[in-house]
Formats: structure tokens, sequence, C-alpha cells
């Protein structure tokens, strides 16, 4: 089986999408297909590699208009790379265009990552283009049920669609001797006191400023995983609330040093306010490790992934208050938390492994293949 995978970037390019291209890419060369993997590149020069048997084709870009790389070479991809089965990842206009102008007899995959917010106000441009590419799909997976469920564009296919939650590498975040010892060492920083994780940029829709302004209310250490815009003002907000001597900022983090921070938390909060948040990764990553996790009840797939009295809390977006009588609840019950985190980390290795995930995937392409043949 030949696939071309259709994606923004790849690792070393750092992203939830990207990592999990990655995933899917190596996952599929492993199973014994040829994979090509169109990315564009972070600079005017067009680069091929070959990596874990994956042929990258990193293509040059002249910088990027309303988050869409300026990549000419991209829309003739699907011809110049011939594939049985091309799997595309979408947002991404650069792929619409590759995939309407190529062949039309290839069957087309779409992980439909999320809906298209950001750049809302362009939709009436865009929409011709994007209804041409979901009308080409042979199949559209999406992560959760809520992706059709909650979008505008997607309910005219339900019948195209397939739900295959994503899965991570949870081999990385086993409780080995030398994980917990790196914990065990990043707990002192907190001066005894419980500590509350974020991880994700520091940008308005992530939420870290109703988390800090919960955090006025509790005893507790926060600790923000991640740079961003919002830095600076976020600095600025636990100061005002008198909580910056219990407030860390890691900015810079290494992967490696991440499952440490994971199982050095007590819970974990993921406090975005808007679907932008479409998933919610992470959130599977403090599963692996067991932790409960406090999150949104948004219009996207957030709440799928931790569920409400099961795997942890949900709580109005934007509600700092509400937030506050979550955390403090699972800080004051440490039965609670532990029962939480344990089915999470259940849940985590039956639903969002990545074996799983490449396992479904697999099956997908074998039967559109099938029927093709």
């Amino acid at each position: 089986m030949k696939i071309l995978e259709l994606g923004k970037f790849y690792p070393p390019y750092r992203g939830g999408m990207e990592t999990l291209l990655r995933s899917w890419a190596e996952g599929f060369a492993h199973k014994g297909a040829e994979v090509d993997c169109v990315v564009a590149n972070d600079s005017a020069r067009t680069v091929h590699e070959e990596l874990n048997g994956v042929r990258v084709h990193r293509l040059a870009s002249f910088g990027s208009l309303f988050s869409t790389s300026l990549c000419p070479a991209y829309p003739g991809s699907t011809r110049r790379y011939p594939a049985d089965l091309w799997h595309a990842h979408f947002p991404n206009p650069l792929m619409d265009l590759a995939c309407v102008r190529g062949p039309k007899e290839v069957p087309l995959v779409i992980s439909y990552h999320s809906d298209i917010i950001r750049q809302a106000a362009l939709m009436g441009f865009y929409e011709p283009l994007l209804k041409k590419l979901l009308a080409r799909a042979t199949r559209i997976i999406v992560a959760t049920p809520q992706h059709i469920e909650y979008s505008p564009w997607l309910g005219a296919h339900r019948d195209k669609c397939r739900v295959i939650p994503f899965g991570i590498d949870l081999q990385r975040f086993e409780p080995t001797p030398a994980v917990l010892q790196q914990a065990a060492e990043l707990k002192k920083n907190a001066d005894g006191k419980r500590i509350l994780l974020n991880i994700g940029r520091l940008v308005g829709y992530k939420g870290q400023r109703h988390l800090l302004e919960a955090a006025r209310q509790l005893d507790a250490a926060v600790w923000l995983v991640g740079g961003g815009p919002l830095a600076g003002e976020l600095k600025v907000l636990a100061q005002s609330l008198g909580i910056a001597p219990r407030v860390r900022f890691w900015e810079t983090v290494d992967d490696a040093l991440l499952p440490a921070i994971l199982h050095a938390c007590d819970v974990f909060v993921l406090p975005s306010v808007t679907p932008n948040e479409a998933f919610g990764l992470v959130q599977v990553e403090a599963m692996a490790c067991g932790k409960p996790v406090v999150s949104c009840a948004l219009r996207s797939g957030v709440p799928f992934v931790n569920q409400d009295g099961v795997t942890g809390l949900i709580v109005p977006p934007g509600d700092s208050a509400a937030l506050a009588v979550a955390l403090q609840r699972l800080l004051s019950d440490t039965a609670l938390a532990d029962r939480l985190g344990a089915a999470g980390r259940a849940r985590a290795q039956s639903e969002f492994a990545e074996p799983v995930m490449i396992a479904r995937y697999w099956d997908c392409f074998q039967e559109h293949l099938a029927g093709r043949r």
C-alpha cells in the first residue's frame, strides 16, 4: 500500500497535529506501507529526507497568510507523489487544493481535526473549496462524536464520518523509577503544597487566567508549562492576585521532562474557554499518568476525553469560581482524586493508545482499498 500523508508541518516542528502526523506516518510504515509525507517547510527551500521509514517532503514556503503557508508547490503534490490512498489533515487550505486538483480515482481519507474558528470571517471565500473537499472525500474521520455534532459542515456528510479517537505513545508516561525520582525532586519546588498543572500555549483561548483566579481561593501551587504572547500579562495577574510566590512559569521544557512534571502534579487543569480546544490531547497525557483532570464543558471533543465524574470533573468555561470549587473538591478528597485518576489511566490505555489508533485507521484504509479493487 502506498500512502500519501498531507499535513501542515512535520517534527521536529512542535505541535499536537504534528505529533499525530508522525505517529500515523511511522505507524503505517511499520505495517509495511510505503509512506510519503508532504508538508510545508519553515524556510524558502525544499528538503527531502527519510525519517524512520517515512519519506518526508518539506516544500519551500515563503511565509504565511491567515495561518496558511505560502507554499506554491503544495497543490501539485498529489500528482507529483503517486499513491494508492491519500490521508489528509484538515484544516489546511493547501491540502484542500491538492486533493481537489488531484486524480479523482484515488481514495481520500480526511482526518478532520477541528472546524475553522479563528478565520471564520473568511468562510465566505473559503466555503466553496471546503464543500468540494468534503464531497470529494471517501471517508471523514473525527476524533470524537462531538466533532460531528457541533460542526456546521459535517452534518451533511454524516454517512461518511467515522469516530476514531486520537492516540499517543503511552509508554512515555510509565512511572519508571527514574521518572518518579525526577518527579520527587521537582515536587520540592512546591514547598510542600499540592500542585495544579497546566500545559499549553499561553494564549487567550487556553484560559490560564481563570486557573490563576481560581488559585487565589486555594492553598496550592500552580505550574504553567508553555510559552506564548500572554506570558507577561499572566505574570502581572499572578502578582495582582497575590499568588505570584506559588506560581511557576515553565516557558521552555524538554519533552523528556514532561512525564516527570505530570507525575509530580496532583491535578491536571485544562481551563480552555473556546472550541479552539478541539480534543485536548494533553488530557490524555495526564490521564496516562493517573492524574484526575478538570476541564470545561466546551462544544468540542474535550468533554469526550475527560468524562465528568469518571476521569475528572467538568466545569463551565470561563467560570473561575466553579473551577475553584472543583479543584478544592479534588484537593480535599484524595480518595476521589485517586479513583478518577485510576479510571483515567484505564481509559487512556483502552481508547487513546497509539497502537489502537493505528490499527483502527489501518482497517479503515484496507476497507476502502478493497472497495476500490
